[in-house]
């Protein structure tokens, strides 16, 4: 057993309750507005990274001449960015908050300015790799600050602004993208990483003032601390994804599914997770993802709410931009464009979520709160109906009714698709952080803040995967039929925007688009299956009111506060009684 190397919870509770009470750590008015303003731009920057390269990697494939690497160049950025989100959790809860975000932010710009510069397809992969390794830590970092810079009942609006540059990034990646390759270099993708991180790294060692987050751990000793990081548990979970990516990656594609190269994969997965999931439970609290904060009721149901809803998302992201690109055969720069009624509405439904949830408390839609019923005040019936729950099933009508575009599509229909799924979106995915937030003490927030993430990251990574699968089975499967003398690695190594070079008449163009559309919407009702998995878990999960649970926090510290101000009174008296029995038996001794 690995208990020994951290102390048991009861003298981590002493050990913080026996400190003096500290400087409120959150922040107000400009200093915070600055603060999230970073926060906001940090995201923005890992987001931009993930979406402006998607444009861009025909390029840089064709420069480098390694078509068979493509692959490779999202693979490698998921694979860190997912694998390494429990060690950063681990990270937060054992060192400062700040420090640990700051290096993150440094290690994703040392990665970008190796993508940048890189000179071969493997020193660019190596580089994907190293952004993605920083990248990990930054959303889940910016989850962890919010948590200790901004009071309770004001988390969800913050948290909903700071979220919603991932969807500001999906709008602006490909445009960027496309305009740096054809009128500069696809390394301009790279390079404009470099200026937005030095704004964010000097906002936020200006602004960013986290205090009062010593807990235990945080006071142990280095050695100690690093006796508390589960290296082996990061190296099983590791290889398992890495497996688990291949084999989607190859099945189907450059191997069969029946092959012993794809059935070892697979077979290896299991046999890594097994382990992993062995040493987590010897770990015990040292684990990487410790089974205390796993079990939680709200934590395990939100954490499979954005594994399916990240599913859908990231389907959304890399799969829809082939929609307007090789489908209705419009530029880059116009796709982005059309991606606005999606992600607009994704913002706006994320902040008016947000701040509905801050002013009300509950993250439900609950008349009886409103009609100011206090009963059953902390926790709701489940006949009522949750706001991720109607989220849930407004995305899924929007998913629906995207699987329904095609050639011909008109331009109001596709743009009201967007903006149900968006709105759905927007309502959904915000609230099983905050839900994680009200639960969880402010000790296991870090942890649980990287479980949601790496379940969120986990489920865009392997629907990606499973996305190109889908995508090149369909070309595959219909080229064959339609256009026998085409592969579809033609189509591939063409572009989104290239098919016209692959056929001769207009007729054998618009089978071509076909083929790709009734590829992307098998993808689309991938996703209504995603977000459809995701509502069993909504609907277990435990209602909590936010403004309670804040209340109750305050009450606490204020009583531990008055404890630890009593013992320091009693210790006083104490002290002056027995200075006054020394001074009265010196006295004897003089007489």
């Amino acid at each position: 057993s690995f208990n020994h190397l951290s102390p048991p919870k009861h003298k981590r509770d002493n050990m913080v309750s026996d400190e003096p009470k500290k400087e409120s750590s959150y922040l107000t008015g400009w200093r915070l507005g600055m603060a999230i303003s970073c926060l906001f731009f940090a995201n923005f920057l890992i987001a931009l990274d993930a979406n402006i390269i998607n444009v861009a990697i025909p390029r840089i494939s064709s420069d480098f001449h390694a078509l068979d690497d493509v692959a490779w160049y999202g693979t490698g950025y998921l694979l860190t960015i997912t694998t390494f989100q429990p060690l950063y959790g681990t990270f937060y809860r054992l060192f400062r908050t700040d420090v640990v975000y700051l290096i993150s932010i440094i290690i994703f710009e040392l990665g970008t300015i190796i993508c940048a510069a890189a000179s071969s397809s493997p020193l660019f992969i190596v580089g994907r790799a190293i952004a993605g390794l920083g990248a990990a830590g930054v959303l889940q970092g910016s989850l962890s600050i919010i948590g200790q810079v901004v009071i309770l009942e004001k988390r969800p609006l913050y948290m909903g602004l700071v979220i919603s540059a991932f969807a500001v990034t999906v709008c602006l990646g490909p445009p960027l993208g496309g305009e740096f390759t054809e009128h500069a270099s696809w390394r301009w993708c790279f390079w404009i990483n470099l200026p937005i991180g030095a704004v964010v790294l000097i906002g936020l060692s200006i602004f960013l003032k986290v205090r009062g987050d010593a807990n235990a751990l945080r006071r142990l000793p280095l050695r100690s601390k690093l006796a508390c990081v589960d290296f082996i548990g990061c190296t099983l979970f590791l290889g398992a994804v890495c497996c688990l990516l291949l084999a989607l990656q190859w099945g189907g594609q450059t191997k069969p599914w029946s092959s012993v190269t794809i059935i070892g994969l697979f077979v290896g997965t299991v046999a890594l997770i097994t382990l992993f999931a062995y040493v987590q439970w010897q770990r015990d609290e040292n684990a990487l993802i410790p089974l205390r904060v796993l079990r939680k009721r709200n934590v395990l149901t939100s954490a499979m709410v954005l594994f399916f809803l990240g599913g859908a998302i990231y389907l959304f992201s890399y799969y829809l931009p082939f929609y307007f690109e090789a489908v209705r055969g419009i530029s880059a720069v116009t796709s982005g464009v059309n991606f606005i009624p999606l992600m607009l509405s994704q913002m706006v439904s994320l902040v008016i979520i947000g701040a509905v949830v801050k002013e009300c408390g509950h993250y439900v839609s609950d008349k009886r709160h409103q009609m100011n019923v206090s009963k059953n005040d902390g926790y709701l019936t489940r006949l009522q109906v949750p706001f991720i729950l109607f989220g849930n099933l407004v995305a899924i009508v929007g998913a629906a009714l995207l699987t329904q575009l095609d050639l011909h599509t008109a331009t109001i229909k596709w743009a009201a698709y967007f903006v149900v799924t968006g709105i759905g979106l927007g309502m959904a995915m915000q609230l099983p952080y905050t839900a994680i937030h009200i639960t969880l003490s402010a000790e296991d927030l870090p942890t649980g803040n990287a479980i949601a993430v790496l379940f969120y990251q986990l489920g865009g990574a392997i629907s990606i995967s499973m996305g190109q699968t889908v995508v090149l089975c369909t070309i595959e499967e219909e080229l064959q039929d339609k256009i026998p003398g085409l592969t579809s690695k033609e189509v591939f190594s063409a572009g989104a925007a290239n098919l016209e070079s692959l056929v001769s008449t207009r007729v054998a163009l618009t089978i071509l688009r076909e083929i790709w559309n009734d590829g992307i919407q098998r993808n689309m009702y991938l996703a209504v299956s995603l977000i459809a998995a995701a509502v069993p878990f909504t609907l277990c999960m435990q209602w909590l009111n936010s403004k309670k649970v804040a209340r109750q926090i305050q009450a606490k510290e204020e009583m531990e506060n008055t404890e630890c101000e009593t013992q320091k009174k009693s210790v006083l008296i104490e002290g002056s009684e027995v200075s006054s029995m020394k001074e009265a038996e010196d006295s004897d001794l003089h007489v």
